[in-house]
């Protein structure tokens, strides 16, 4: 793989938007990839190949399912993606580049010591659904994306929020009050996103 290719393949759109995206959904396959990128599913399943050759995806078959992951490499290359892109933003001299920031920001979530492990998984999947909704606001507002389109990526999200919701009421353990109000907050910030 020539160095002037791999530019090719990763200075362009619909490839680092295809590894964000199976970033986000962890384990997924190519149609719903095409989907999330908006492409077709010829030109998915070639950058799908192209990234397999660089190590950055694996594939593997469940019954009559390909499913494709990140590796180890995939995981990292994401991560400078995001740090370039925090890079970018918070360099770029304008105040609050961020188009996310005036919904999200990052609360700062200490449990007490003795939290059980309950309140910390479900804190774990919050603050997950968070930065994956952060990181889809951010990449559909710097494309211009239209408020059907947000809603079409985003309204998905109410789903996993309302599955939270439900292991927190149905929990037989006392979950922590900062769990709870992280929860609703990551719902309140999803509504004024959605219904702007």
């Amino acid at each position: 793989m020539t160095e002037e290719y791999t530019e090719q393949l990763f200075l362009q759109e619909k490839p680092t938007l295809a590894l964000l995206a199976i970033n986000s959904l962890k384990k997924t396959y190519a149609s719903v990839i095409t989907k999330e990128i908006n492409s077709t599913f010829a030109h998915t399943t070639k950058i799908l190949s192209k990234m397999e050759e660089h190590g950055l995806v694996k594939f593997t078959v469940e019954g009559r399912v390909k499913y494709v992951e990140l590796t180890e490499h995939g995981i990292k290359t994401v991560d400078s993606m995001k740090n370039m892109m925090d890079e970018l933003i918070g360099n770029s001299g304008r105040e609050n580049k961020n188009p996310f920031g005036q919904f999200f920001s990052q609360p700062s979530v200490s449990l007490s010591p003795d939290a059980i492990p309950l309140s910390q998984t479900i804190q774990e999947k919050i603050d997950n659904l968070r930065s994956k909704i952060e990181r889809i606001y951010i990449i559909e507002s710097e494309s211009g994306a239209d408020k059907e389109t947000l809603y079409r990526k985003l309204g998905p999200f109410n789903r996993d929020i309302k599955i939270i919701a439900n292991l927190i009421e149905s929990s037989k353990d006392q979950i922590d009050e900062s769990v709870i109000m992280s929860h609703r907050d990551v719902t309140r910030r999803l509504g004024s996103i959605i219904n702007k």
